[in-house]
């Protein structure tokens, strides 16, 4: 079977075997998601491997996607938070104020990438004027400065949700990799699986995966498919 038709049999909600996922490739495939590509060195995403029994009949009763979910055999939850952001961003700061020497560009990009980095105070001198700058001059119009970082929450969590994307993104090639499949809920309560996990309001979840062995023959429901003229375009 080559790649695209392995892509076109998996086209619809995946469902698995019975065959158990071993813990050493679990654990293997959790670990190579948390080497996504991430230039900022801002890791916002934590995996809840979901080993209860209990519990994984909660996340299974909180997809749409419910039976899918009940003949994976591991959960995965990938969730997103602001507040390991910011933790992260205040060890890199720390471990640079510690530096002798510091590249200029290196110092250029951290400062323009994280906000009221390094050593501006955001409520000294240089942190009031500059919300005086930018509040002045992107309301009234005169001048729109270029937003190098994530400023107001809804930023911040598009930007850690993008990053995390990146992590399942490395997950599933993984799974991939190690002969097993991965079927992402698109659908779920989050609010449900927040209270399952204990997660407060700095929390994401961005996909829940359903893991195991792709049953061949076995997908629930077709898709419908659309002529490729309708959505694929050039420009």
């Amino acid at each position: 079977m080559d790649f695209f038709e392995a892509v076109e049999n998996r086209r619809s909600v995946r469902k698995f075997t019975d065959k158990e996922v071993p813990e050493e490739i679990m654990r293997k495939c959790l670990k190579a998601a948390t080497l996504a590509p991430n230039s900022s060195n801002l890791q916002p995403w934590e995996f809840y491997w979901v080993r209860n029994s209990k519990n994984k009949n909660k996340v299974v009763e909180a997809c749409f996607s419910q039976n899918a979910a009940k003949t994976a055999k591991e959960i995965v939850i990938a969730v997103a938070r602001i507040d390991t952001w910011k933790r992260n961003r205040d060890l890199i700061i720390e471990d640079y104020k510690k530096r002798d020497k510091l590249i200029p560009l290196v110092n250029k990009y951290y400062q323009r990438l994280i906000p009221f980095a390094y050593s501006h105070d955001r409520f000294g001198i240089y942190g009031i004027l500059k919300r005086i700058f930018y509040v002045f001059f992107n309301f009234v119009g005169f001048y729109r400065p270029i937003i190098r970082g994530p400023i107001y929450k809804h930023q911040l969590f598009e930007t850690v949700s993008k990053s995390t994307a990146l992590a399942c993104q490395n997950f599933m090639m993984a799974l991939v990799a190690e002969g097993f499949d991965s079927c992402p809920m698109e659908g779920f309560d989050e609010k449900r699986i927040k209270k399952i996990l204990k997660l407060n309001w700095q929390s994401h979840v961005v996909m829940i995966f359903g893991i195991g062995e792709a049953d061949k023959n076995g997908i629930y429901g077709d898709r419908f498919r659309i002529d490729d003229n309708l959505v694929i375009k050039e420009i």
